[in-house]
């Protein structure tokens, strides 16, 4: 049973998401704008700099969305037509979107059995029968993924680490599983600049062909090669230095609110699959509830809390593959909801949405 709350005018509206924006970023922005900064210059060589110095990073390299960085990559890493890449049925949209640029053939995993990650077993089976050229993988949700435990082999790996960007754990090196890693700066990731992208590695030639790769105003070019338009502006990475001078708050600020909903989860007896409170880093929250999605959706809504499904669409139903061989994928993508956990939430509107979710069963 849910009860619905009754209306009440005192009660405002939590919104899903609210970006982590302070007036420092505000007065970034505005300098480049009065600057006339609204190119790719030297503010965009700065946070490179500062990202690569933060990360530990041999190569940093800016772009302007996440499907850039992944087109990119997987240039990079030679994916072409009829190549097989791997990623999870959760994995961003614009992974598969790259993938299909280059005209590749995605081939997502089904996640495991209580698990925001792709099946151990089951990846291992298929990195048999397909032999890949790359594969994807990321951290959904904050929740830390750990490469050591797939035979992955020979095959490179791309690593997304949006939403575990400052992770920091003994056994695993976020950002730094691949041989070329991908942080997202759009709206739902760790820090934001709006849309964006920063693609880090330690390979010579990786970063050689990446950065020639893209588009340079007024440089001579020494071949017919396209260039691709791929480039940050300086007033987005402005914002980015500035979100990256506060991303430990950030991570602060969101696992000490992620701790009080994890409590109301398991005193409720909902589920969430996040393994080791200690070390993840909640970008996005989900709970499990066994109510239908619909049912469970209005009564947040009766208490004005907005959500999120987990994700828009899981990869396989994009792709018209059976729901019955991703059995896992779909009871989160059907019964999970995405709860409230930026920063700037409010003590009252944290302890409002603990409540509501201690309200639920």
């Amino acid at each position: 049973m849910i009860e619905l709350a009754t209306k009440s005018t005192k009660t405002t509206d939590i919104k899903f998401y609210k970006p982590t924006l302070s007036r420092d970023e505000l007065q970034t922005v505005l300098d480049c704008l009065v600057e006339d900064q609204l190119y790719t210059g030297s503010i965009v060589e700065r946070f490179e700099k500062e990202f690569k110095s933060t990360f530990r990073t041999k190569y940093a390299i800016t772009v302007n969305s996440l499907t850039s960085a992944y087109h990119l990559a997987l240039l990079a890493l030679k994916v072409g037509e009829n190549d097989s890449v791997f990623l999870s049925t959760f994995a961003p949209h614009q992974a598969l979107d790259a993938i299909l640029m280059v005209n590749a053939q995605p081939i997502p995993i089904e996640l495991g059995k209580f698990s925001y990650h792709i099946d151990v077993e089951i990846f291992n089976q298929k990195v048999k029968e397909y032999n890949p050229k790359a594969i994807v993988v990321d951290h959904t949700f904050g929740c830390i993924f750990d490469l050591s435990k797939y035979e992955v082999g020979e095959v490179p790996v791309i690593e997304d680490f949006s939403e575990a960007l400052g992770a920091e754990t003994e056994k695993v090196k976020v950002g730094k599983q691949g041989v070329i890693s991908i942080a997202g700066l759009s709206t739902n990731h760790i820090i934001t600049i709006g849309n964006g992208a920063v693609i880090t590695t330690q390979n010579d030639e990786m970063a050689k062909f990446i950065k020639y790769s893209k588009y340079g105003s007024g440089e001579v070019r020494s071949d017919k090669n396209p260039k691709l338009d791929y480039n940050l502006i300086d007033y987005q990475a402005a914002m980015g230095i500035e979100q990256l001078s506060k991303l430990g708050l950030i991570i602060e600020r969101k696992k000490k609110i992620a701790q009080l909903y994890l409590q109301a989860a398991l005193s409720a007896s909902h589920e969430t699959y996040f393994k080791n409170a200690s070390e993840e880093l909640f970008n996005r929250f989900p709970i499990v509830v066994s109510k239908s999605y619909d049912e469970v959706e209005r009564y947040f809504q009766s208490l004005r809390i907005g959500t999120e499904k987990t994700t828009p669409q899981p990869i396989h139903k994009i792709l018209e593959l059976p729901n019955s061989d991703f059995p896992n994928a779909e009871r989160l993508f059907q019964r999970g909801h995405c709860l409230p956990i930026y920063p700037n939430l409010s003590k009252d509107n944290i302890n409002r949405i603990a409540n509501s979710i201690r309200g639920i069963y």
